[in-house]
């Protein structure tokens, strides 16, 4: 929980000083770039874990690393490093690309279903995801065949599940419960 609410406090001040800059989408792209650059580069992780690395040194690596990048992407990552917090990027990337999405009028949704969908089938559901939410939904569509039919929507944080998997799911919990409830008495 900490590291969230520490996460949320950086990508707040970067993207107040990414929006006043006209820079939200160049900052968010960087940042993301350096993530996978991080995750996929073991030497690079390894000097910055290094506790006898100076701040200084991973700071010019990191410099280098990125030297294409906004000033204000690298004055991030400088700080990660200098307060030794560079773990917390990704929670901070999600925090800001959740203020970006807001900030743009986009809302971000899974849609798992039992089969592929059609794109007639999508169509209708983005109207739909579209309506109910007031924004405009960018969605990820996966199969889960184990979901038997229907769909599970997520939105935000906020999960339907419509799927016969999940039926089932609630409907044993409710004769189990009864069941038990009937023996206590």
């Amino acid at each position: 929980m900490i590291y969230r609410r520490i996460a949320r406090r950086y990508a707040a001040a970067l993207f107040a000083s990414a929006s006043a800059q006209g820079l939200v989408d160049r900052v968010q792209a960087e940042l993301e770039a350096a993530q996978g650059a991080i995750a996929a580069d073991a030497d690079l992780r390894a000097v910055l874990r290094h506790p006898e690395i100076p701040a200084a040194r991973k700071q010019e690596i990191m410099r280098r690393a990125f030297a294409r990048f906004a000033p204000l992407s690298l004055a991030l990552l400088a700080l990660l490093v200098r307060r030794a917090r560079h773990a917390y990027l990704a929670d901070i990337i999600d925090e800001y690309r959740h203020l970006a999405d807001q900030a743009r009028g986009v809302v971000r949704v899974r849609v798992e279903s039992a089969v592929a969908m059609t794109e007639p089938q999508r169509e209708r559901l983005r109207l739909v995801l579209a309506h109910k939410t007031g924004k405009r939904p960018e969605v990820r569509y996966e199969v889960d065949s184990s979901l038997l039919a229907g769909l599970v929507v997520t939105v935000d944080n906020e999960v339907t599940d419509a799927s016969a998997r999940g039926r089932l799911e609630r409907m044993r919990e409710l004769l189990t419960g009864a069941r038990f409830r009937g023996l206590g008495q």
